[in-house]
């Protein structure tokens, strides 16, 4: 069996005429007949019944056109991607907890990929997950926010997945709100002056807590609502006056969850937390960087020293 067998089994099916099918073929009706004979002692099915009204399917020919439509339309696909390629694709992925400047850095990069082709992916996900992604390949590299506090304790976790984390930058933390929120009108806040609001934090999927890319609240908070994703995080923040903790200040956000003015979101600086957040991120272990992964970990770095230079 060929794929060329299917094509002519395709179009003698679409002429209902093997003399037909033979000329736009460009070959002897005979050498078709015989191709065709020889795909049906293969399957032992009979594809075609000659009528004198030209040819019809049989039920397990019109089985056999179904699949030889999929196939070759499968191998088309395969053509265009790789038939005559003349640049080699730029492949790279990332793997990040819910970080924006990780997103836009990663934005940078796709914005000066060259346009005749690439393959790149960016995973926003629980930290376990990052790390998992890093260590089984999926993703080259994991971008991290970690608690200065739990860097120790997170060592460990890296060593298991045989990862090295290396740090980028030191950021502050935030308590963000929208800009009509009771506490607005602070310059800066306690946890207990939070404690009376919704707290909107990202789950990690039951991993322990110093995992999280957020400062951990060493203090229970009365209502805690947990997301997976950006989007639904910042729409229960504009909406009401439930707040989070991150180190992405919102001067240097420029997605769409912050667009809109009359639900704007500020960040206002938490005096609990003098230690610092450190951003950075984990690769394989002696396992070199990629020239886009480079060029990435350049826009991350840009992206880091903005907020940091932004207290």
């Amino acid at each position: 069996m060929t794929l060329q067998t299917l094509e002519y089994v395709i179009e003698i099916a679409r002429r209902k005429s093997f003399s037909q099918a033979a000329r736009s073929l460009y070959m002897s009706q005979s050498a078709l007949s015989a191709a065709v004979k020889d795909l049906e002692d293969e399957l032992g099915i009979q594809i075609f019944i000659r009528t004198n009204k030209g040819v019809i399917l049989t039920t397990e020919g019109e089985d056999c056109l179904t699949y030889a439509k999929d196939i070759l339309a499968r191998s088309n696909l395969l053509a265009l991607r790789y038939r005559d390629q003349k640049i080699q694709l730029t492949s790279f992925s990332v793997s990040c907890q819910h970080l924006p400047y990780a997103v836009r850095a990663f934005e940078t990069l796709a914005a000066e990929l060259d346009p005749t082709g690439y393959d790149i992916a960016i995973r926003e996900t629980a930290t376990s997950r990052v790390l998992y992604d890093v260590s089984t390949e999926r993703s080259e590299l994991g971008i991290l926010a970690l608690y200065s506090n739990h860097i120790s304790l997170m060592n460990k976790v890296f060593q298991n997945y045989n990862l090295e984390f290396k740090e980028v930058g030191r950021l502050k933390t935030y308590a963000f709100f929208r800009k009509d929120h009771p506490l607005a009108v602070h310059s800066s806040v306690t946890i207990d002056q939070l404690r009376d609001y919704p707290f909107v934090t990202y789950d990690q999927e039951d991993a322990a807590g110093y995992q999280t890319e957020e400062a951990l609240l060493e203090v229970p908070m009365a209502r805690q609502i947990r997301v997976s994703d950006r989007a639904t995080k910042m729409l229960l923040l504009r909406n009401s006056d439930a707040f989070s903790i991150g180190v992405d200040l919102t001067n240097y956000n420029h997605d769409v969850y912050f667009s809109n003015k009359s639900t704007e979101l500020i960040a206002v600086p938490i005096e609990d937390y003098k230690e610092p957040i450190i951003t950075g991120y984990v690769c394989r272990r002696d396992h070199p960087v990629s020239e886009p992964g480079t060029s990435y970990l350049q826009y991350l770095e840009v992206q880091v020293k903005k907020i940091a230079d932004s207290r």
